[in-house]
């Protein structure tokens, strides 16, 4: 993996979404999962421990169907009691198993969640704040643990005793070395063909390359682009593929020099040089032009021109901005690796290239990835953070509908401010607006009209999306590349 360390399998893990991706979606289930065994669409949100669901007229009321049957690791059954077990440890401060970490980790998926309720054994309905059509796509990244585990080991303990419905087992969890993960003989679903997974943390490309190419593992996540190459000719299976994700740093405009200065954030998006950047890294990586890729159904096809490389444009604007060339400073914050981040340490290097040809200065500061999601999740306001100019983001920028509000919205639900400082006011009341149609394609339209007032408003340094690149051994067998961050294990075998 390309995690610093291994996700601990709390619900949610952490180490983003790569935590989500091999540790979540393989221990635990949720109420709907995506439909990752297909890779000809984006996928959607299906049937899981939910069977079906139906929303109000008026989409502020949600009631799922539970699956029967469904036993959890622990072999205790799941059924309403567990959501609602759930749901409150996450939410609600003065229950008695609340978990201020999993509250941390989960908000987004709860940010128009307002209420929940058992209707029957087998039955829930969750609340929200507004009309909201986003639920399915909200609940499959709320994992349901056991109950009976978490009361018996306590939250401080789980993480050593993670117990849910999944397809995989936790048999062995070592921080920071190693994670093994069993079939799950008695699964619901689709049993997998795998005895088991084995996860190990290396943050390094170049020594991920060398797990693979020495047979220590046969899965590796973005192994150094520049061996690429050697891979394909000793028979490695390299898999590459569009997918909403890309990496779409952040000004901070809770003060100077972005706040309210659109001509800078413009001159800064003309400076990047991202076929360059392409370049660095062996074309793996690809230029951006929008939030998502020219394709996605939420790709603006009316301002599609976004932001080409354009020095004499890009002083232009600086001057326009008020700022002397040589005068500007700022501090650019990125980590040195992580879920989903490419290949930080050259990249930045690029871009402070590219900054300082048309006159700005840029200090890298370089973080651990779990700390700059900390700095993401508490906000570019905060003392602890409020020195930062530009914050490295990463967001799995289409997957999941509801992910938008977390980037685009001027005031969050429940009234905290963006982390970023950001307020375009035409980019939130648009994502209000698609959030409650009930019709995707309409869902769709609004959301093309946020990504192109974000594009306007530079709201965003929109540099690269990237093409999900992970190399096999020749002995994995049936893996399929999805349209998505996340994969289904229960397809995959070994020759």
């Amino acid at each position: 993996m390309s995690a610093g360390n291994i996700p601990y399998p709390s619900t949610p893990p952490n180490e983003g979404y790569e935590g989500y991706r091999f540790v979540g979606n393989n221990i635990y289930d949720a109420l709907t999962r995506l439909n990752l065994d297909q890779a000809e669409e984006l996928p959607t949100p299906q049937p899981s421990l939910a069977e079906s669901w139906e929303p109000s007229e008026d989409l502020t009321a949600w009631t799922f169907k539970l699956r029967q049957g469904v036993k959890f690791h622990d072999g205790t059954d799941f059924n309403a009691d567990a959501v609602i077990f759930q749901f409150d440890r996450m939410r609600k401060p003065d229950f008695e198993y609340y978990s201020a970490t999993d509250a941390g980790r989960g908000a987004a998926a709860f940010r128009f969640i307002t209420g929940w309720e058992k209707v029957d054994d087998y039955t829930v309905t969750i609340r929200t704040a507004q009309p909201y059509a986003w639920v399915p796509w909200d609940v499959a990244s709320i994992y349901i643990p056991s109950p009976a585990k978490v009361k018996e080991v306590g939250n401080d303990a789980y993480n050593q005793s993670a117990t849910g419905t999944g397809p995989f087992i936790m048999t062995e969890y070592v921080d920071g070395e190693v994670m093994e993960l069993t079939r799950n003989d008695d699964y619901w679903g689709n049993v997998p063909k795998l005895d088991k997974i084995v996860l190990y943390p290396q943050a390094e490309a170049a020594s991920r390359f060398a797990a693979l190419t020495s047979g220590e593992v046969d899965w590796a996540e973005v192994p150094a682009p520049d061996s690429l190459a050697q891979l394909e000719a000793e028979g490695f299976n390299i898999q590459l593929g569009k997918y909403p994700h890309g990496i779409m740093p952040r000004f901070n405009q809770f003060r100077a020099p972005f706040k309210d200065n659109v001509p800078l954030r413009q001159a800064l998006n003309f400076a990047l040089d991202r076929e360059g950047t392409a370049a660095l890294i062996n074309d793996v990586g690809y230029p951006a032009s929008q939030w998502v890729y020219d394709g996605h159904p939420a790709f603006d096809v009316d301002n599609n021109s976004g932001y080409t490389y354009d020095v004499d444009k890009a002083k232009k604007l600086l001057a326009e901005s008020g700022t002397q060339p040589g005068t500007l400073k700022l501090t650019m914050a990125y980590p040195t690796g992580g879920s989903g981040n490419m290949f930080p340490d050259v990249m930045m290097q690029k871009l402070q290239a590219d900054f300082a040809a048309i006159g700005v200065d840029v200090t890298l500061e370089p973080m651990e990835w779990n700390t700059l999601l900390t700095a993401s999740l508490e906000g570019l306001d905060k003392p602890q953070w409020q020195h930062i100019d530009i914050l490295w983001a990463s967001p799995a920028a289409g997957m999941m509908p509801s992910l938008y509000s977390t980037a685009f919205m001027c005031v969050l639900p429940g009234g905290s401010p963006n982390a970023a400082g950001m307020c375009n006011q035409k980019a939130t009341d648009a994502l209000l607006m698609a959030a409650q149609q009930p019709d995707v394609a309409e869902q769709d339209r609004y959301l093309q009209d946020m990504m192109g007032a974000a594009v306007d408003n530079a709201d965003f340094l929109f540099w690269m999306h990237d093409l999900n690149l992970r190399v096999l051994s020749p002995r994995v067998q049936g893996y399929v590349h999805p349209q998505s961050w996340w994969v289904d294990f229960t397809t995959i075998s070994m020759e």
